[in-house]
């Protein structure tokens, strides 16, 4: 089945329930599913009257907006190949991904259109369409998003189209390298997500509150694609710095994020706590020991009033942050530390971890709500098969495994063999009811002088759990010992200088001294040969907008290596 195939299977189904919310003038407008269906044909009878037509591929720059899925449902109704370009990608970055997924049309939006207007006339495209206004720009390819009626009934588009036929390359974040183009198809995005649909459970009913790049496979897939064949709807966030405000007002069910989101909340939380009354403070910390309690099964029935009680006075107002009716959680992108995920099982919101890969359409295991293991990724779905080679390495078989790279057939048959297995180069292990857990990233591996194997990610996570430290990245490959760069939280920072009478210099011995303790406390547990040697306190946060950062917050290691110097 194609994914067009699949969303009218819905539309007959969903037709006057809503499919998508977006936020104008402070409140949430809505967009049915038979509205959305009315806009694709209008979209993809437009575009095919300018010549667009069946294997072409466009590119996107858009922020998350109506006008992103009904692109992308536009192009999957003319067999179109989509490329989607992450908005945070700097001027060359963009040039090279048009130009060598030989992308002959861009749809962009008029902010990014004039963040690289110096590059737009060196783009082979043919055709420009920009979202936004648009008639001050002399370009004789550039024409402006057509006016779309929610009311417009048009006759359906007939293109045959396969499930063998590709409908999206995604050009990977780059945390190891040059990006590549992951080439997908319609039976790898269908299946994949059909297959997680049966690992987790989501209903007509669910609203989903999306914030996450739909440039990216993970919020694409379990954003979008998930909650659209379940006839869901997605409420969008308008933008990364709105978010708090946005999902009390979206009130989701379901979102997706990445750890580290989950870390800044929990950290907000406790950051809140220890700065209220001691009152506030005894009845925060008994209201998650008896949910604590609750959770393992082990709450006495004479402690249920105060529980009750303590849940609606406290854990309540902690849920009202995500808007008060979620009730779940889908981590991926990296691993959340276990204590983070337990404190918000406590107050009510499962989150549950999966794992994938761009290169698997791209959801792999994921842990079902009702049918879970904290700190492994879940069991794998139907659609693949997962095995652990001799090196601990995570190999994957299945319908949701890639094409391959678009015009890299030397690389697509360096990580996937003879016999159809591809190679993740991630590092794991399966118990014995096919939980998966991964150790890390095998280019992330860290071997000391010594010979010793060492895992970043883990140390970072206790790291970062500090409320006055806001991101680490271990390094120290071939050094004695391990060395850490540190983003201090500056608020925070400042408000103990403030208290201590130090002046704010990151270079402060007394500030230096301060930090030391804080990290030899939190890694206290950890072996000898995982301490921290040294460390250096940075100035600048990582961010997309840099380029330490991936679209999903990932650390992009070698970027910061070389942008620090370090050995």
């Amino acid at each position: 089945m194609t994914i067009i195939e699949k969303f009218k299977s819905v539309v007959k189904e969903r037709e006057d329930k809503t499919a998508l919310g977006f936020l104008q003038e402070e409140n949430y407008q809505k967009i049915s599913y038979q509205e959305l269906n009315n806009y694709r044909l209008q979209l993809a009878r437009f575009c095919e009257k300018k010549g667009w037509s069946f294997g072409e591929k466009v590119a996107l720059m858009l922020d998350n907006s109506p006008e992103w899925i009904i692109s992308d449902l536009m192009a999957a109704t003319l067999g179109m190949v989509v490329v989607p370009i992450h908005t945070t990608f700097n001027s060359e970055y963009f040039k090279r991904v048009v130009e060598h997924s030989e992308s002959k049309y861009l749809i962009i939006n008029r902010k990014f259109f004039d963040k690289h207007k110096e590059i737009m006339a060196f783009l082979s495209v043919k055709d420009i369409l920009i979202v936004g206004d648009c008639d001050d720009i002399q370009d004789d390819r550039v024409d402006s998003w057509p006016d779309l009626d929610p009311l417009q009934l048009q006759k359906d588009i007939s293109v045959e189209i396969f499930d063998r036929d590709p409908h999206t390359i995604i050009y990977t974040s780059g945390t190891t390298g040059d990006p590549k183009g992951v080439v997908l198809t319609h039976k790898n995005l269908v299946l994949d997500v059909e297959s997680a649909k049966r690992r987790v459970d989501i209903t007509k009913d669910d609203r989903f509150f999306s914030f996450l790049p739909l440039s990216h496979a993970f919020e694409r897939s379990a954003g979008y694609y998930a909650p659209f064949f379940s006839g869901a709807s997605v409420f969008f966030a308008q933008s990364s710095k709105t978010i708090v405000d946005d999902i009390k007002k979206a009130r989701p069910t379901v979102i997706n994020s990445v750890p580290r989101i989950f870390e800044k909340i929990y950290g907000s939380i406790f950051d809140s706590v220890e700065s209220s009354s001691q009152f506030k403070k005894k009845l925060f910390f008994k209201g998650i020991r008896l949910a604590t309690l609750k959770r393992k099964k082990e709450l006495k029935w004479y402690l249920w009033p105060q529980w009750k009680i303590l849940d609606m006075i406290v854990l309540k107002k902690l849920r009202n942050i995500f808007g008060g009716r979620l009730r779940l959680a889908i981590s991926g992108g990296a691993s959340l530390d276990v204590k983070v995920i337990k404190f918000f099982d406590n107050l009510g919101i499962r989150v549950i971890e999966g794992y994938g890969l761009t290169e698997t359409s791209p959801i792999i295991c994921v842990n079902h709500i009702n049918d879970f293991r904290f700190g492994t990724v879940g069991q794998a779905l139907d659609c693949n098969e997962v095995k652990i080679d001799e090196n601990k390495e995570v190999l994957v078989k299945g319908n949701n495994v890639m094409m391959g790279y678009y015009k890299n057939e030397d690389l697509t048959k360096e990580v996937i063999d003879k016999d159809g297995w591809l190679h993740t180069g991630d590092l794991g292990f399966v118990d014995r009811e096919g939980f998966l857990t991964i150790v890390g990233r095998a280019k992330d591996m860290i071997v000391l002088s010594t010979g010793k194997n060492i895992f970043p990610e883990s140390i970072e996570n206790v790291l970062n759990e500090s409320r006055y430290i806001s991101q680490s990245m271990i390094y120290g490959d071939k050094q004695k010992h391990i060395s850490a760069l540190i983003v201090p939280n500056y608020d925070q920072l400042k408000r103990w200088c403030s208290k201590h009478g130090i002046n704010f210099d990151l270079k402060e011995e007394r500030i230096l001294n301060f930090y030391k303790d804080k990290i030899d406390g939190r890694l206290k547990n950890f072996a000898k040969i995982e301490q921290i040697g040294s460390f250096q306190l940075l100035e600048e946060e990582f961010s997309q907008e840099n380029g330490l950062l991936t679209p999903t917050l990932k650390l992009k290691r070698y970027k910061i290596i070389s942008r620090y110097n370090l050995k």
